[in-house]
């Protein structure tokens, strides 16, 4: 598929974002190139993605610098093992529709408690956003918020109570790996051309 193309790669630097491809495809059919796999996400179109990227060994310093700041400019980046990245599409991949269903679910349970349609997914949305932002700047870890908002016989500790009697942490985990797994099948099938 991609031996049409030697010539115009030839010593270049190519970022893919074919995330199930591995780097050995690229090396076996054009070889004179050098090459970056990454799984950015849909969050990209609000230059929020995490974006992670593995590196081919031939990469330079330079490149990696230049790739970094090319994948920074759709969010946040990180170099991985290519081992990582079935679960990196897993996770990060799939991760912002298992948020927006979230987001979608706490949207609806404000209607169903009286609030406007509007006031209770922006209402949503934001204390999504604003919990991640204490997690990203370092402040708190995602327990100490909700140990923090959390008082004896109050309203946190009743909604928490039905989240766990809910499974919602059990079947966002378990998202998390069918999405994984799911990952690793369609690379294995496109490896062995099934």
């Amino acid at each position: 598929m991609l031996k049409g193309i030697e010539r115009e790669v030839k010593g270049k630097l190519i970022i893919s974002t074919a995330a199930i491809v591995p780097l050995d495809y690229y090396r076996d059919a054009v070889p004179g190139a050098r090459y970056v796999r990454t799984m950015p996400n849909i969050a990209a179109l609000a230059r929020e993605s995490f974006t992670a990227y593995v590196c081919d060994p031939r990469v330079t310093a330079e490149d990696k610098a230049t790739v970094k700041t090319l994948l920074d400019t759709m969010g946040t980046s990180q170099e991985v093992e290519e081992k990582y990245m079935d679960a990196v599409t897993g996770l990060s991949g799939s991760g912002p529709a298992f948020v927006a269903i979230v987001i979608d679910a706490m949207m609806f349970a404000g209607l169903k408690v009286g609030l406007p349609r509007e006031l209770s997914l922006r209402s949503a949305a934001q204390s999504v956003l604003g919990a991640a932002k204490l997690v990203l700047d370092g402040t708190l870890k995602p327990t100490e918020i909700a140990e923090m908002v959390t008082t004896p016989g109050g309203t946190t500790i009743d909604g928490i109570y039905e989240i766990e009697d809910g499974k919602l942490r059990t079947a966002l985990m378990n998202a998390v790996e069918a999405a994984t797994k799911k990952s690793a099948s369609i690379r294995y099938k496109w490896e062995n051309n099934d």
